[in-house]
């Protein structure tokens, strides 16, 4: 009875052995150094456990038992490393499409709600537009009349004077326009958005063991879903040689004034080319590097805290030091030399510039010194401590075009030789200006103008790597004197100081003085009236006269009074050491429908009327010599 129980305990051992040995070499990520020794192992321990077990030695069986159970335990734990590893790999490369979210923006103040609230929508394209495919999809849902507009300026204006319903625009597009033009914050409301999908088809065919290659690093200004297309802020080629272990690290900065492909026209800022796609970023970095660029791998903000954070940290060098603002998401002190940085801290980090001396291409610096960091902690043996935790952290947190075969064969020969790699960096320069763009055509924007000089020492040191050169390493093997960075308050915003009071024109002698016969003039609206009359402006400390006067607030033309109403007349003098007063005359003007100089109301608020028939009745013969009214007499036709 025990021998078969051995037996059969033995035959299940064994079959797991091989089971086990089987996946091992179907993984092909364990270099065949290894797998002999395995297999050398695993030979040598069942044959120890045929010798236990088949021994009448009570002793000798239960150590059989105990190994046979450790077995089982190793390979287990060693099964449950690979199946999180080959899950993670299988991920590689089906992640092949990008998403453009485009929003249908009505008035903030309309009574649009929906779709079907609308009548007619307004539109702009282009070469690398999709929105005739969301136009498709809109008018499947609904019948509307699409107006396409030659530019997006005209279209928001249109949209603004109600002329227009309705507008679609691109997500990424809208944050641009909204970065142009502050007034239209708030003015714009959100009723729909019609998501497209569309594949990615970039594909490449490279022993990636054995040959040089190129990958394009994309690092987009947003969180969440990576597939969303979005300007690219990071936009970095990492040209890679597996036999020399050189990688080099070549930094565009992201308002380059570049030519986008598949486009004519302007030109445009590098960044707004991940707006059209990863792909568009990819070809117009070719045709300025003059090479080819086989793979991407898109990361946003969540993606680079994950990886610091899964790996542990990593420590970064820092050429200068300094404060990142809080438009990095937290202010930090980095000094100058190795940093130890978690996810937060490498963003930070990544993300400033204001604070450096050279400012973009500072900042494109600092982005290739967290990369070097992160590959130095990925290919040491810190990272077996954390493997799992990195593997999972890592999921639906990139975008690539890289196969699971790539990887795979990559993890192999890295573990296979252990070899440290020398990396080298170095970032495009430019200079300053401003230009149209072909992402926003109406208004000139910030661009950089590539430095030609500093194009073509790029691709001569791209073609180094290819040609299996080594190059100057920009960072030391091991980081020494780690420090860690301080979290610094942010300083409140200061308040705005108050305008100053303007300061009173300093008073040369006397001020001059105007005096009026009459404050206040009525007459009826047929009259001829001098306004000057009655008014004399003199000036006290030389008793001189002013003979300059200037009136504002005029009603009429040719003293000839046209509005009836109450008219309050401006007068100006200025004496000869520029000391100025005014004062304002009110003139009353009457209707004077019967052409006889007397206002048709006889009111009794002008001191000119003639006396009130109550009070002089007609007819009493108490006055022979009535008073004649003292208008002037009325303008004959």
């Amino acid at each position: 009875m025990k021998f078969s129980i051995n037996k059969t305990l033995y035959v299940i051992f064994t079959f797991l052995i091989l089971l086990f040995l089987i996946f091992i070499f179907g993984t092909n990520i364990v270099p065949l150094k290894y797998l002999i020794l395995l297999l050398v192992f695993f030979v040598l321990y069942d044959i120890g456990l045929f010798f236990l077990l088949f021994k009448k030695n009570k002793k000798k069986n239960i150590i059989g038992y105990v190994l046979g159970g450790l077995i089982i335990v190793l390979m287990g734990v060693l099964f449950y490393y690979l199946s999180i590893t080959m899950g993670f790999f299988k991920g590689f490369g089906n992640n092949k499409y990008k998403e453009e979210n485009y929003l249908i923006l009505v008035l903030e103040e309309s009574e649009f709600d929906s779709i079907d609230d609308l009548t007619n929508i307004g539109y702009t394209t282009n070469e690398l537009s999709n929105i005739d495919k969301a136009l498709e999809k809109l008018n499947s849902e609904t019948d509307i009349e699409n107006i396409k507009y030659d530019n997006s300026s005209l279209m928001f204006e249109d949209l603004i004077n109600k002329n227009v319903d309705s507008v679609m625009i691109e997500e990424s597009s809208m944050s641009l326009i909204y970065e142009q033009n502050e007034e239209y914050s708030g003015m714009f409301k959100t009723i729909h958005t019609i998501n497209i999908k569309t594949e990615i088809e970039i594909k490449s065919e490279v022993d990636v063991t054995n040959s040089p290659f190129s990958i394009y690093i994309s690092g987009i200004d947003s969180y969440g879903s990576i597939a969303t297309v979005s300007r690219s802020d990071v936009n970095m080629i990492a040209t890679i040689n597996p036999n020399t272990k050189q990688v080099l690290l070549v930094s565009v900065p992201r308002d380059y004034y570049v030519q986008l492909r598949g486009t004519t026209g302007y030109k445009d800022k590098l960044t707004h080319a991940g707006v059209y796609g990863v792909e568009t970023s990819m070809g117009t970095l070719e045709d300025l590097l003059d090479t080819e660029i086989n793979y991407y791998a898109r990361v946003n903000f969540t993606s680079l805290e994950k990886i610091v954070d899964a790996l542990g940290g990593v420590d970064v060098y820092s050429k200068y030091s300094f404060t990142s603002s809080q438009a990095t998401g937290a202010t930090y002190y980095f000094s100058k030399g190795y940093n130890h940085m978690n996810g937060q801290q490498a963003l930070s980090f990544s993300r400033e510039r204001k604070a450096l001396p050279g400012g973009d291409r500072s900042r494109g610096e600092n982005q290739q010194a967290v990369i070097d960091g992160i590959i130095r902690k990925a290919t040491s043996p810190a990272i077996i401590t954390g493997y799992v935790k990195i593997l999972n952290s890592l999921k639906d947190t990139f975008q690539t075009n890289m196969t699971d075969t790539d990887i795979q064969k990559l993890i192999k020969m890295q573990l296979d030789d252990m070899a440290s790699w020398n990396i080298t960096s170095y970032s495009l320069d430019g200079s300053d200006g401003n230009d149209y763009t072909y992402s926003y055509p109406s208004e000139k924007l910030y661009v950089m103008i590539p430095d030609e000089e500093s194009v073509t020492e790029a691709k001569q040191m791209i073609d180094k790597v290819y040609a299996g050169e080594k190059l100057e390493s920009s960072y030391d093997k091991e980081a020494s004197d780690v420090n860690d960075p301080v979290h610094v308050e942010p300083k409140p915003e200061p308040e705005p100081e108050p305008e100053p009071e303007p300061e009173e024109p300093e008073i040369v002698g006397e001020i001059p003085v105007i005096t009026f016969d009459n404050s206040t003039l009525i007459m009826t609206n047929g009259q001829v009236i001098d306004l000057l009359s009655g008014v004399v402006a003199t000036d006290k400390e030389d008793g001189n006269l002013i003979p300059t006067i200037t009136l504002e607030n005029v009603p009429f033309t040719d003293t000839s009074i046209l509005l009836e109403g109450t008219h309050t007349i401006v007068y100006t003098v200025t004496d000869k050491d520029n000391n100025t007063v005014t004062k304002t005359r009110t003139i009353i003007v009457k209707l004077d429908l019967n052409n006889d100089g007397i206002p048709d109301d006889d009111s009794s608020e002008f001191p000119n009327n003639p006396p009130d028939k109550e009070e002089f009745p007609d007819n009493s013969g108490e006055y022979e010599n009535p008073v004649e009214p003292e208008f002037p007499p009325p303008v004959k036709e």
